[in-house]
């Protein structure tokens, strides 16, 4: 599974400049993909990710930046991805 935003993208939100590796950037990056991917089950995985799944997983790579010692979601994050998921019965 490809992640939903690079390590640029990732950088430039955080306003990162320096003192954080890549590897550890890339590990929030993907596992912040993964989540996201868990609830928006409903996109296809085709093309460019829309924007809210984008701008979902930059949240929760906010989060997890800023809160290391947390695993907990973003508010607002299902907001963003209720319409991209698929429930079944």
């Amino acid at each position: 599974m490809a992640d939903l935003v690079t390590l640029d993208e990732a950088r430039q939100y955080l306003q990162l400049t320096h003192g954080f590796s890549d590897p550890s950037l890339a590990l929030l990056v993907a596992a912040a993909s993964e989540a996201v991917l868990d609830i928006a089950s409903d996109w296809d995985g085709e093309g460019e990710p829309p924007a809210r799944l984008k701008l979902a997983v930059l949240q929760r790579v906010t989060i997890a930046f800023q809160n290391r010692d947390s695993v907990e979601g973003p508010a607002g994050e299902l907001a963003l991805l209720q319409p991209l998921r698929s429930l079944e019965v």
